[in-house]
C-alpha cells in the first residue's frame, strides 16, 4: 500500500478541513495549511502556520497556474518540511 498524499493526510486529519476547487484549508498535526488560487493569475498562494503561530510558508507559488489544489497542498507540505524523515 502506498503512502497517502499530503491532501489525503489533510483530509484524513479532518480538523477544520474545507475544500473547494480553488481553496483548501485544514489542520494537520496542529499545523494550519491553507492554499488558495488567485482568480487573475491562476497562481496559488500557500500558507502553513506552525502550532505556535509562526509562518513556515507564506507566499505565492510562482508559475503554478495549471496546478491542482492537491499539487498546491503538496507544495505547502514540502515548503514547510512537514514530511521530512517519514519513510
Amino acid at each position: 500500500m502506498s503512502k497517502r498524499t499530503p491532501i489525503q493526510r489533510l483530509k484524513a486529519a479532518g480538523n477544520m478541513f474545507a475544500e473547494e476547487p480553488d481553496n483548501v484549508s485544514g489542520y494537520w498535526r496542529d499545523y494550519f495549511i491553507w492554499v488558495t488560487k488567485d482568480k487573475a493569475t491562476d497562481d496559488w498562494y500557500l500558507r502553513v502556520n506552525h502550532p505556535d503561530g509562526c509562518y513556515l510558508v507564506d507566499g505565492w507559488w510562482k508559475d503554478s497556474a495549471g496546478c491542482s489544489a492537491a499539487d498546491a497542498v503538496a507544495r505547502a507540505f514540502k515548503g514547510a518540511c512537514l514530511l521530512e524523515g517519514e519513510q
